[in-house]
C-alpha cells in the first residue's frame, strides 16, 4: 500500500496528463516547422518527449518554490508538499528528472534544438516567483506555454527561421493563456489579499481583472484570426475560430463555476484555435 500510495502522490504531484493541455499547440508548431504538413514519427515522439519533460520540471518548481504559499491557501494546502505527503528532496529528484528527459530529447533532436533548450527553461524557472512582486505574474505562464509551438517549429524545420503563421499563434497561446490564468487566479482573491500575493484580481479586483481578461482574450481571438486569414482558410478554420470565440466568452459566464471555467472551458478554446490553423 505504501508503493500504491507514493505512486499516486507522485502522479498527482506531476499531473502529466495536464500535457494534453499543451499537446494541441504543439502540434500546430511543429506542423507549421515542416511546411503544413505533420513531420517524421520520430520527430513527433521527441517533441511530445521534450514538452512532457518540460512540463513536469516546471510543475515540480513551481510547486517546490510555492510550498510555503500553498500551505497558507486551503484550495491548495493539501498538495502533496504542504500537506508533507511529499518531501522537498523527492520532488526536486522529481523536477530533475523532467530536465533529463527534457534535454535528452533535445539532444537526440540536435541542432538548433539542443543549442536553444537552454531557453524555455528561464520562463519554467521564474513564472512561479513572479507572484511575489507583480501582478502580471499571469503573463510569465502564459509566455512558458507560448514558447511550445516555437520549439516545436524548431524540431520540424530544423532551424529557427519562424513564419509570420507560426509567431502569432503563439501570440494567440501567450495571450488565451494569459487572461485564462487571470480567470483562475479569481478563486484565490481574498487569501491573495490576505497573504500579500501579487495578482490581478488582487489589484483590480474580480470585475477589472475580468474586464483586463475579456481584453486579453479578444485580442488573442483577433490574432488567432490573423494566423486564419494569413493562411487562406476556409470555411473549416473559421469554423474552428467560432468555436474558440465561443467557448472564450464562456469563461464569462457567472453561472458557470470558476474551476469549470478554466478546464475544461478555456482548453477547448485553445484546442479550437490550435485546429483552425491546421484546417486552413
Amino acid at each position: 500500500m505504501k508503493s500504491e500510495s507514493t505512486l499516486q502522490n507522485v502522479l498527482n504531484f506531476t499531473k502529466i496528463e495536464h500535457t494534453a493541455f499543451s499537446l494541441p499547440l504543439i502540434l500546430t508548431g511543429a506542423w507549421m516547422g515542416a511546411g503544413n504538413r505533420f513531420p517524421s514519427t520520430t520527430v513527433m515522439v521527441l517533441v511530445v518527449v521534450a514538452a512532457v519533460g518540460a512540463r513536469v520540471f516546471g510543475m515540480a518548481m513551481n510547486r517546490v518554490f510555492d510550498r510555503h504559499i500553498d500551505r497558507l491557501n486551503p484550495r491548495t494546502a493539501g498538495r502533496e508538499l504542504p500537506s508533507g505527503k511529499m518531501t522537498v528532496s523527492m520532488a526536486m529528484a522529481i523536477a530533475f528528472g523532467g530536465l533529463m528527459v527534457y534535454m535528452s530529447a533535445c539532444w537526440i533532436l540536435g541542432g538548433w534544438c539542443l543549442m536553444l533548450s537552454p531557453i524555455p527553461l528561464v520562463p519554467l524557472l521564474a513564472y512561479s516567483l513572479l507572484k511575489r512582486f507583480t501582478p502580471l505574474c499571469h503573463f510569465g505562464i502564459g509566455l512558458c506555454l507560448a514558447l511550445a509551438p516555437l520549439g516545436a517549429y524548431v524540431a520540424a524545420a530544423g532551424h529557427p527561421g519562424f513564419s509570420a503563421a507560426v509567431v502569432l499563434f503563439s501570440g494567440f497561446v501567450f495571450f488565451w493563456l494569459s487572461g485564462a490564468d487571470i480567470v483562475y487566479a479569481l478563486m484565490d482573491v481574498d487569501n491573495d489579499r490576505l497573504n500579500d500575493i501579487h495578482s490581478l484580481p488582487a489589484w483590480l479586483g474580480v470585475s477589472g481583472a475580468l474586464r483586463v481578461a475579456a481584453g486579453i482574450h479578444l485580442l488573442a481571438w483577433f490574432i488567432l484570426a490573423g494566423v486564419v486569414r494569413i493562411m487562406g482558410g476556409g470555411p473549416a478554420a473559421w469554423m474552428a475560430l467560432a468555436t474558440a470565440a465561443v467557448f472564450l466568452g464562456l469563461m464569462y459566464v457567472p453561472a458557470i463555476p470558476l474551476p469549470k471555467r478554466f478546464f475544461p472551458i478555456s482548453t477547448i478554446a485553445g484546442i479550437a484555435g490550435s485546429v483552425a490553423p491546421m484546417i486552413a
